[in-house]
């Protein structure tokens, strides 16, 4: 390549109001009294010649479509991009919002009656957005030339496959009530730890990608707004080894991923010791063997597809209704009715995904592959589980590849069809759990394809 890669980047806080639901606990209402962390969105805009791409990564909990699409729509008029040529990350950050409300519809009336059961706020996503505005204008108008530099290391003290396969052949998040039924950790994680550094020729590094795969739940306090493990990593990294770096960190796919090791209650589990083990594995992979790439060739594909939604039995939909007729209003378990049973929950979502499935054949599903030159980087919406991810690794043409899940719209948990089988949790029928067993490999295929697209053509 000819031509230069050039980026630019930067960050803004996108901390909530007072008073405002921090999202990621189904049925609680969670008013943000405190702010442990700040919330941050930060950008990185990529061009090289005519081929551009932005990328961005939210503290957040989750962004739907409507909001991915006004952020492309301005990122296409008012700065030039492709407008499949943006991508909204989100962290799945449980002591945040989220932009826009992933739970519910608001066809039922104690939707509309009390909107933070939908999950977040109504009035978060205008805020962010009014943030994230000027910051994607600042990213844009900082582009310089770089050179990249990306590594990765193993850390497998801080991330674990949360399913746990019990003596009956059944599966629970965690130990499920009956830690004598515990057999063994039903699947992998993925403790790979990358880094990606764009540095200038007067050795400045003005952006960082950084990789880890692990649900974010560190949620004590309930009513306070942190940034978990992604903010603290990211704001380690700067503090201990990159001063004035902007550091964005993708999250794998982590649906069956979380930090708390069920057969080591007692260890250290906090966003700060995530943060240092994290840390020290960047700095690991940076001392150890890196791929070096002083003109890396920009390219990017996107694909949108549609999987078939899990077939259900017509009884699923009928406890459903048979449920909220006699519970029409959301089953309290306190009298400041701030918090319900999920029982609730799940039954309300359960009609708004018949109504869904009436409405469409199939549902839409979005991959992006970006290549930096040898550094790919897969996003994908959703929760897919690790396997996913780790195939997807296995068969990249890349020499190292990054998953960032949980972008650009909301879908749900998508789980191995073994999963499916053993039940659980990630797998219960209800609209976050609702597409087709083989849409896992589906989605792995289509993301290997679109990669091995990319890494054919001339250098």
């Amino acid at each position: 390549m000819s031509e230069a890669l050039h980026v630019g980047v930067a960050e803004t806080t996108i901390n909530p109001r007072m008073g405002m639901q921090i999202d990621g606990n189904i049925g609680v209402r969670r008013p943000a009294r405190l702010v442990l962390s700040d919330l941050h969105a930060r950008a990185l805009a990529l061009q090289q010649g005519d081929e551009r791409f932005l990328l961005l990564s939210l503290e957040l909990l989750a962004v739907t479509q409507e909001w991915t699409e006004a952020i492309r729509a301005f990122a296409a008029e008012k700065l030039g991009f492709a407008a499949d040529n943006v991508a909204v990350h989100t962290v799945q950050n449980h002591s945040a919002p989220s932009m826009g409300q992933i739970m519910l519809s608001d066809r039922l009336e104690p939707a509309r009656k009390h909107p933070w059961i939908r999950g977040s706020d109504p009035d978060y996503g205008p805020l962010a957005m009014a943030r994230i505005r000027p910051m994607l204008r600042e990213a844009t108008a900082s582009l310089r030339p770089v050179q990249l530099r990306f590594g990765t290391a193993l850390e497998s003290r801080v991330s674990f496959n949360r399913r746990i396969a019990m003596r009956d052949g059944t599966s629970e998040m965690g130990l499920g009530g009956r830690p004598q039924d515990a057999l063994y950790r039903e699947g992998p994680s993925d403790p790979e730890v990358g880094v990606a550094l764009f540095t200038t020729d007067e050795l400045d590094t003005p952006a960082a990608l950084l990789h880890h795969t692990c649900h974010p739940v560190h949620w004590s306090p309930h009513d306070a707004v942190h940034s978990d493990w992604p903010g603290a990593w990211a704001e380690r990294v700067r503090d201990e080894m990159l001063p004035g770096v902007v550091p964005m960190v993708l999250n794998g796919c982590c649906g069956n991923v979380h930090h708390v090791d069920v057969f080591n209650p007692d260890r250290e589990d906090t966003p700060q010791s995530m943060a240092r083990l994290l840390t020290e594995a960047v700095r690991r992979a940076l001392l150890g063997p890196c791929f070096t790439d002083e003109q890396p060739r920009l390219a990017s594909r996107t694909e949108r597809f549609g999987i078939p939604f899990r077939e259900f039995p017509p009884e699923v939909f009928d406890d459903a209704r048979r449920f909220l007729d006699e519970h029409p209003e959301p089953t309290w378990t306190d009298e400041t009715k701030t918090r319900f049973s999920r029982d609730w929950a799940f039954a309300a979502s359960l009609l708004d995904l018949e109504q869904m499935m009436a409405e469409q054949e199939a549902f839409e599903y979005e991959i992006q592959a970006l290549r930096i030159g040898e550094l790919a980087i897969v996003v994908l919406p959703g929760e897919p589980f690790v396997d996913a991810q780790l195939e997807i690794k296995q068969r990249s043409p890349a020499q190292r590849t990054f998953v960032a899940h949980m972008s650009n719209r909301y879908v749900g948990y998508i789980p191995t069809p073994e999963a499916i089988e053993r039940g659980g949790y990630e797998v219960r029928p209800w609209s976050a759990s609702k597409l087709a067993p083989e849409a896992l490999q589906t989605i792995t295929d289509r993301s290997v394809a679109m990669l091995e697209e990319l890494y054919d053509g001339p250098e």
